[in-house]
């Protein structure tokens, strides 16, 4: 058998596992969604219209994928992806029509210009843009699902969430494990150091292609490149301030 195949065996059982579970759970949220709870804050409305948008960009970049990709196990996530962001979607807008919330037509403005840089890119370059930009992709999708389950009001809307945290996950599993095949650098997530940082002291030595930087607008502490290699962003270091690192020129 195929390493790459190999090694996305047991994520991908867990992604089958983990969406049989969320789609039972959320069709039983959308059919009882009415009924059983009206009380929407704030936070459930973005999570409903953003996740919407989310399933949308996800289905059409995993469509693209099919027919760019030049490695079989970027085709075989996208197949998965249209699957299961497909079941996701089916649940939350069922479960928006008694809540009374409408969903956007389609994709964001940042999603659509990323299926447009999909569909600009080919070759071996476009698997590596696919996986990274999945990554990322897959990092904001938990961090609206956290927001949701922490602050929302509505339970049939936090149910949904409950619903989709597996599936999340499962494909980020699945994304770290094709990542090597595809050549593409796997980005910490935003909350943990990048892999290789070291908290930076006068005596401490940066990676290779960084440099020392104490910044004076923004608090001191991490830096993580961005999917594209030059974003940063500041990170706190448990345990107290220090300088931090960004990437050199």
């Amino acid at each position: 058998m195929n390493t790459s195949h190999q090694r996305l065996r047991r994520p991908a059982l867990a992604a089958l596992l983990a969406l049989l579970a969320a789609a039972a759970v959320a069709t039983s949220v959308a059919t009882s969604a009415g009924a059983a709870d009206r009380s929407l804050n704030a936070q459930d409305r973005l999570f409903l219209r953003a996740a919407h948008q989310g399933h949308l960009a996800e289905i059409t970049g995993a469509r693209i994928a099919l027919h760019q990709a030049t490695v079989p196990v970027v085709r075989d996530l996208a197949t998965r992806w249209i699957a299961d962001h497909t079941t996701l979607d089916r649940a939350l807008t069922q479960a928006a029509v008694p809540l009374d919330v409408e969903l956007p037509a389609g994709p964001n403005a940042d999603q659509e210009e990323l299926a447009a840089r999909y569909r600009e890119t080919s070759g071996p370059e476009f698997d590596r843009l696919w996986v990274t930009t999945q990554i990322t992709a897959h990092h904001q999708a938990e961090a609206l699902v956290n927001a949701e389950l922490t602050a929302g009001s509505s339970a049939a809307v936090k149910a949904l969430a409950r619903a989709a945290e597996p599936v999340v996950a499962a494909h980020h599993q699945l994304l770290t494990a094709a990542a090597p095949g595809v050549g593409t650098v796997i980005i910490a997530s935003p909350n943990v150091p990048p892999p290789g940082s070291v908290p930076t002291t006068p005596s401490s030595a940066p990676p290779p292609g960084w440099r020392v930087q104490s910044p004076t607008t923004a608090p001191r502490g991490w830096t993580n490149p961005g999917f594209d290699g030059t974003t940063l962003s500041p990170i706190p270091i448990p345990g107290g301030p220090g300088p931090s690192l960004t990437v050199g020129p």
